[in-house]
């Protein structure tokens, strides 16, 4: 049989062998067959550039198949230890030449006589971006070329490698496999100076067999990569467009009769007791070699190396390779079974791996290869309720979308950079990631099987700009297959992943309903998400997209509200808690409800992120969701010998997305953010609740799913103005997940101070060392305030006289220690100096405003034309009434009656003693119809000679009304700059909630101000508002001859739904909405003057 397809080039022969334009594919796979099929249905010529069709996505590629490598004994095997196995890193130095134009690549460098001695030097992995060749490109959305597909409307550049090797000694007669990682986006190989193949996927690895084109002694690979690709349309995800090896070059070896995959399960019984360990593996082999005889001896090793497995037993190879398929119905999964009594279950609470061994033997007993693979038993289901089950246990997802990044390498991350990704989330409370949008490093899985982290695997496939239009295209199936395929081979075995996801923001199509099927029959294990399969059609409910009533269902449930039957959970984006709330209660959902993407932590965000967990602690159907994003896309540049952060737009890239690709909790060098902190502790697994403070009565709840609290030391500290009084440790029973117990903490004060402020904090603090904390790590913490208090005593103390001087725009209170200058037309301290020391200069002004944040700028500010009365209300409140009272010969009232043209009303009354002390009494008061204001408060200009600054709110991080939960009252030093938080674009920033008093002095003295008995917030810069405002990057920051300090009685919340609609508004509860506003504030010098 011989079945000619012409046009196509292509041809299948009666041994099922593909020759597809000269390139000779041994054996049909399943993944070529379906290629082939929807070539044949769509009739597509393929007369082009191979990187220009969408029905080439691999040339002599061989089949995908589960990360593991191939060891010569069981004793290097069950180490895990990758180097002992045979394994070759091709990563390091590399020749490289760079074009701008595939017109001018070379087309021949491959050849083994071309001379490449004048070549440039490249280390890979990398990015070529990122080594000064070509241009980044940031882009939310929208094609970095006009959507054309699959052709690419932009000059295409190209990077040639080339790199010699040679191959060990003891691989000979093995069968050897060239592994590349992940190259973006295409590329071709050749060895020795013979084409091997073709590749696109950029995140996925490529093995191509090269035993047939090596030799002794030194070898050459070649390798051609092209920045654009038709896969390009697949791959248009939020992120920095970076090209070239970006993952390891391996060579492997193995056997020519070899285990070459397998596929484990694990199926509990009903009681979730015992188990059945399910594997199918699957062996490559040379054509007519006989392997009567040979057979694989699996083992399950435990903690102490104990094999649990029956002695014994064995898998026939001839079994495997001569399997009979049915006519009807299907195979059975498992080629090897065994029932596991009672075995350890792996969770992120309790990540028990076993290590699965399969020992291939040659008929002759001798050992031919180990293969080695971490596994968990774990069960994934969802119930009546429709919550997520891990073995049975309802869990919470607190999970980050995850992308690659590094501020220096780009997208080529070292192990050391995902290892520390997967630190900090541990040590943060996180226990989710989606790989967002495209299979990460294998590396990644592995640490999560290790450390504990529920794993969404999602496929590289985003086409964002054009919606569903490629998944209603048969012609690119093939590249939709095949990249959903080959992620769910290669990641199949790890007990993390408990989700596999089709990819993102690409519509809904055939495409997704084929690749979806595929997957639910594949893998039953697990579930399936995408959260693009809104709406289904057939349902009676169903809302068309874009129609009235889908958008008014839109506003209040986001639900539409019947998703496709092919997911097993309703997925939805940055959902405000109205929508959330709505969809928790809405009966024709049957199925989980998670948010894939929510609380959008560009710039100063991530508000009312206890509001959300609030919501979906009460909620069975709600199973948490994935905050966008990890980390910031900030890469590292230089202006001026000033690092910065560069982002869309910098590379003169176009089209751009500017900083929008600024939105993580972490910050690009990974250095946690404030942001985190709010994470922590809102996901911290022990909540502490105040039962009768008064009595030392607390509530401790156990928030894990399956741990006990036997594995926490915890202690509690009484403090009075932030100083230590009282420290003890307290005894907690092990009680189980979801209980709770009333603790009584022996704490006794005798004697209360007057003024003085006491809070109680707990800890809970790791026993013992784990992976990624070492013993003594804080888990879990609270403050409370203690209700014992003693009102001050009033005492009048007797002060300098002081002398008042009044002109036509000032008035001038003071004596020989100090002076106080009014400006009589804005009602202002113009300007205040202790002794012969400047204090407050320039431009002091009640303020309203604040540096836009993201939230602010891109979000809500610009659909409200009202709010921007407040931006310069300063400038328009004018003084219409001064009074002035002496109340004796030590103290004066001066009198401010101000008012705007929009009837805003302001009263400030400064009282001065002889002292220098000046008290400052505000009260506003807003017409009705008048915007939301942002902020309530002053701002006044201090000497920045008055460097070192202390204060008694919360901290030691910047927190807002809205994100203040993990920030804690205490007393906190530092310098000015130490507790300034610079953000990649400059915005508000680095406020503190709840203080009582703050201090700038330099070595002797200083300013303080306070309130001892109501607090305030404050906020203290190193720059002009107005500089932090215009600026775009750090290095438009210069620093001002002065601080900005902001005592403020309120700030409107930062918000923390998304950053481009109103909802990126705070929340109402955090918004500045009263009529009247009143508080006070004293003015002090502090030393000698």
């Amino acid at each position: 049989m011989k079945i000619k397809l012409k046009s196509q080039g292509i041809t299948i022969t009666k041994k099922y062998q593909i020759v597809v334009f000269g390139y000779i594919k041994k054996a049909v796979s399943k993944v070529r067959l379906f290629s082939l099929l929807m070539i044949i249905v769509t009739g597509h010529v393929t007369a082009q550039n191979d990187w220009e069709n969408e029905l080439v996505n691999g040339i002599n590629r061989m089949d995908a198949r589960a990360t593991s490598y191939s060891y010569n004994d069981v004793a290097s095997a069950i180490t895990g230890n990758r180097n002992l196995a045979n394994i070759k890193s091709l990563n390091g130095t590399w020749k490289f030449q760079f074009v701008e134009d595939s017109k001018n690549r070379s087309l021949d460098f491959f050849k083994e006589n071309y001379n490449v001695d004048n070549w440039d030097t490249i280390t890979v992995p990398s990015n070529w971006e990122r080594k000064g060749y070509g241009q980044a490109i940031y882009t939310n959305y929208t094609y970095p070329f006009r959507p054309r597909e699959p052709y690419i409307d932009r000059i295409n550049a190209v990077g040639s490698y080339r790199r010699n090797f040679t191959i060990p000694e003891t691989w000979e007669d093995k069968r050897i496999i060239l592994h590349f990682g992940s190259v973006s986006s295409a590329y071709y190989v050749w060895i020795n100076g013979k084409k091997i193949g073709y590749a696109e996927d950029s995140c996925l690895p490529s093995e191509f067999d090269i035993t047939n084109f090596i030799k002794r002694g030194t070898n050459t690979v070649s390798v051609q990569v092209f920045r654009w690709s038709d896969g390009s349309y697949l791959e248009n995800q939020d992120h920095w467009r970076l090209s070239g090896i970006q993952r390891e070059v391996l060579l492997l070896a193995q056997p020519k009769v070899a285990i070459n995959d397998f596929t484990v399960r694990t199926q509990f019984d009903e009681n979730l007791k015992d188990a059945k360990l399910q594997v199918r593996p699957e062996i490559s082999k040379p054509d007519n070699f006989d392997i009567k005889g040979w057979y694989i001896k699996p083992q399950l090793v435990d903690h102490t190396n104990k094999n649990i497995l029956t002695e014994g037993s064995s898998i026939s190879v001839e079994d495997i390779v001569n399997e009979k398929y049915p006519h009807r119905d299907n195979v059975d999964f498992a080629l090897f079974e065994e029932k596991i009594s009672t075995p350890k279950k792996w969770s992120a609470e309790r990540p028990y791996l076993y290590t699965l061994l399969l020992e291939l033997y040659d008929s002759n007993n001798t050992l031919k290869e180990v293969r080695q693979s971490k596994i968990g038993f774990r069960d994934i289901k969802v119930n009546s309720d429709y919550s997520l089950l891990v073995n049975g246990k309802s869990v919470l997802l607190y999970g980050v979308n995850r992308h690659d990044h590094d501020h220096i390498n780009g997208k080529a991350l070292t192990r050391e950079d995902i290892k520390k990704d997967l630190e900090l989330m541990k040590r943060y409370n996180i226990n989710a990631v989606r790989t967002s949008h495209y299979p990460n490093d294998p590396y990644l899985y592995e640490l999560c099987d290790e450390y504990g982290i529920y794993v969404m695997d999602e496929a590289n496939i985003e086409t964002h700009e054009t919606g569903s239009r490629l998944s209603n295209r048969p012609s690119w199936g093939v590249s939709f297959f095949e990249r959903v395929f080959r992620m769910v081979e290669r990641d199949k075995n790890h007990p993390s992943i408990i989700c596999w996801s089709l990819g993102n923001e690409s519509g809904y199509g055939p495409n997704h309903a084929m690749v979806g099927a595929w997957v639910k029959d594949f893998d039953p294990t697990r579930l399936l998400h995408y959260e693009g399969a809104q709406g289904n059609p057939l349902s009676e409910h169903y809302l068309k997209y874009g129609s009235p009533e889908y958008l008014e269902n839109k506003a209040t449930e986001y639900a539409n509200p019947d998703d496709r039957p092919v997911v097993d959970m309703v997925s939805r984006m940055y959902l405000d808690l109205n929508q959330l709330q709505n969809l928790s209660k809405n009966n024709r959902i049957k199925r989980p409800v998670l948010m894939c993407e929510y609380a959008h932590a560009m710039g100063n965000s991530l508000g009312n992120l206890k509001e959300y967990w609030d919501l979906i602690r009460s909620k069975n159907k709600l199973i948490g969701g994935f905050i966008w994003d990890w980390i910031d896309q900030g890469l590292l540049e230089h202006k001026n010998n000033q690092p910065y952060y560069a982002y869309g737009g910098d590379y003169k890239d176009q089209p751009n997305s500017g900083n929008f690709c600024i939105n993580g909790i972490i910050a690009s060098d990974r250095t946690p953010k404030p942001q985190i902190e709010e994470c922590k502790y809102v996901f911290q697994p022990i909540e502490f609740t105040g039962k009768d403070l008064t009595k030392g009565i607390v509530k401790v709840i156990n928030r894990h799913f399956f741990e006990n609290l036997n594995i926490y030391d915890f202690t509690y500290k009484i403090e009075e103005n932030g100083h230590q009084i009282f420290k003890a440790p307290f005894s907690v029973e092990p009680i189980q997940p979801g209980e709770a117990q009333i603790v009584k903490l022996n704490y006794n004060l005798k004697k209360i101070r007057p003024g003085s402020i006491y809070t109680l904090r707990i800890s809970a603090k790791l026993k013992t060392s784990t992976l990624y904390a070492n013993k003594g790590f804080e888990v879990a913490k609270q403050q409370f305030i203690l209700p014992f208090t003693k009102d001050t005593p009033k005492v009048k103390k007797r002060s300098l006289g002081v002398e008042v001087i009044e002109s036509e725009n000032l008035i001038i209170i003071g004596n020989h220690k100090f002076k106080v200058a009014f400006n009589k037309d804005y009602g202002v301290i113009s300007s205040l100096s202790y002794g012969s020391k400047s204090i407050i200069s320039g431009k002091t002004r009640p303020y309203f405003w604040r540096p836009s944040t993201d939230n602010d700028v891109r979000g809500w500010l610009p659909n409200d034309e009202h709010i921007h009365l407040w931006k310069d209300m300063d400038t328009k409140l004018k003084v219409f009434d001064v009074q002035i009272n002496k109340e004796d010969k030590y103290r004066t009232k001066v009198l401010f009656s101000l008012k705007s043209q929009e009837h805003v009303a302001l009263d400030l009354v400064y009282e001065v003693d002889g002292d220098g002390k000046i008290e400052v009494d505000y009260s506003l008061s807003i017409p009705e119809n008048m915007a939301d204001v942002i902020r309530v408060g002053m701002q006044f200009q201090v000497s920045n000679k008055l460097q070192n600054m202390s204060f008694f709110g919360k901290g030691p991080y910047e927190n807002y009304a809205d994100r203040a939960f993990a920030s804690e009252l205490d007393l906190y030093e530092g310098a000015v700059d130490d507790f300034y938080f610079n953000y990649v674009r400059p915005q508000e920033s680095s406020n503190h909630t709840m203080t009582y008093w703050l201090q700038l002095r330099d070595n002797k003295n200083g300013v303080k101000f306070f309130n001892s008995t109501t607090p305030f917030s404050t906020s203290v810069w190193p720059y002009d508002t107005d500089a932090i405002d215009k600026a775009e990057h750090t290095f438009d920051l210069v620093k001002s001859e002065y601080f900005t300090v902001n005592i403020d009685l309120a700030q409107g919340g930062i918000g923390g739904c998304d950053s481009w609609t109103e909802r990126a508004k705070p929340i109402e509860k955090y918004s500045l909405s009263d009529t009247n506003y009143n508080y006070t504030f004293t003015i002090s010098p502090i030393g000698k003057y």
